[in-house]
């Protein structure tokens, strides 16, 4: 099965971290529910406050679907005040056979 793996790595502002988590509820929330979605989620590093979604799409079709709907474009917004850097790759990906 191939899809695509988008991770986005983001570095909050000193003290901001609970409140980045907080306004990715509603995002977390929505975008499970969304057409070509197979995986969302928000991890935090064991060494910093470095937050870090992993996400799995179907693919690129309904990333950019994701990335146009109102709820993305909300977190954008309400979050970026709150964020140092944000870095994101996006792979294309196959799954392994084991």
């Amino acid at each position: 099965m191939s899809f695509i793996v988008v991770l986005a790595k983001i570095t909050p502002k000193k003290g901001c971290r609970d409140t980045i988590v907080e306004i990715s509820k509603e995002l977390i929330e929505t975008t499970l529910s969304e057409e070509g979605n197979i995986e969302y989620q928000l991890l935090q590093s064991t060494d910093d406050d470095t937050l870090t979604f992993v996400e799995k799409w179907e693919s690129p079709e309904a990333l950019q679907k994701h990335m146009a709907s109102p709820h993305f474009q909300s977190f954008g917004g309400e979050s970026a005040d709150f964020v140092e850097n944000m870095e994101i790759q996006v792979l294309n990906a196959d799954e392994v056979k084991l």
